[in-house]
């Protein structure tokens, strides 16, 4: 029996509400997937994409989200997240205490915090069902690492493959300069004051001690039993730093100090103000302190 006009229009009705049904649903699911990834602390962690807002506990992940274009999505940052300049405009969530019920009331889609640093935290937030992406990066070669997750827990793990490459490339340039002025003129010792009451510098383990390495340095602080050590003056003149690198302190300080007259840094005047941030967040700028240190260290290999 044949299909009058009627009828056949009902079917084509029928027909085009089911194909746009399915099209919509295909729609949805190309827009909103789950997505599962394993971070440093070995945890599955599942995410829905895209990611509408983050929360981030640490500024090395803030400065790591603003280089992966998703400064609109962060939704809360630290006190400490001072770069780029338009974290500082970002919600504040706390200092070293975190305030759960300021990240509760942002509803994050994800929180990037430090695992070695904010259990707590992490803990919290993960029985209230909100995603914690934990990193724990204690290398430079795990910061390009955690750029990397970092990226396929958001989204842009296609800019966060091309931004590891490319500070991947140039510490690969820094190191290959570093040898060369290390053929030429070895291994300069190199002293770097975190603070001066006591006296207190960068050990084996920390960012700093590597980035010595790197540059073609030797930190005098490498036997250290722990990260952050004190150090007494008579054992500084003992070791005789042909190179300090001062993160707080003006050049001019460390050269006024009377003891500190017969160090071999402070004879020459080789003597350099770094920022801090730049050699201990585990971020995109660790490469900026990298290169300034190189300068600071081979200061006549650039001249």
């Amino acid at each position: 029996m044949g299909l009058n006009r009627y009828s056949y229009r009902v079917l084509i009705t029928v027909v085009i509400i089911i194909i746009c049904s399915f099209g919509i649903q295909l729609l949805v699911g190309a827009e909103n997937q789950e997505y599962k990834i394993i971070d440093d602390l070995g945890r599955e962690i599942r995410v829905d994409l895209p990611i509408k807002s983050i929360i981030s506990t640490a500024p090395s992940n803030t400065e790591i989200l603003f280089a992966l274009g998703l400064g609109e999505k962060v939704f809360g940052v630290t006190e400490e997240c001072n770069y780029p300049p338009e974290a500082k405009a970002k919600p504040k969530i706390g200092q070293v205490e975190m305030s759960i019920e300021k990240i509760i009331e942002t509803s994050p889609d994800l929180v990037i915090s430090v695992a070695s640093m904010q259990m707590p935290i992490i803990e919290a937030l993960s029985d209230l069902s909100i995603p914690v992406l934990a990193v724990d990066p204690k290398t430079v070669e795990d910061v390009l690492n955690n750029i990397i997750l970092i990226g396929k827990a958001t989204g842009t793990e296609e800019v966060a493959g091309l931004l590891a490459e490319d500070l991947g490339n140039q510490i690969r340039d820094i190191q290959i300069k570093a040898a060369k002025a290390v053929e030429e003129g070895g291994r300069p010792r190199v002293f770097v004051e975190i603070w001066d009451e006591p006296l207190m510098t960068a050990g084996p383990g920390t960012f700093i001690d590597e980035l010595i390495t790197i540059a073609g340095g030797e930190n005098i602080a490498w036997d250290s039993a722990v990260e952050w050590p004190e150090f007494s003056t008579e054992v500084l003149i003992e070791r005789n730093p042909e190179v300090i690198i001062t993160v707080w302190a003006d050049e001019n300080d460390i050269l006024t100090r009377p003891a500190w007259k017969y160090v071999s840094a402070c004879k020459t005047g080789r003597i350099r103000k770094l920022n801090p941030d730049f050699l201990t967040r585990p971020g995109p700028r660790l490469i900026q302190g990298l290169s300034e240190l190189l300068e600071a260290i081979h200061p006549d290999y650039f001249s």
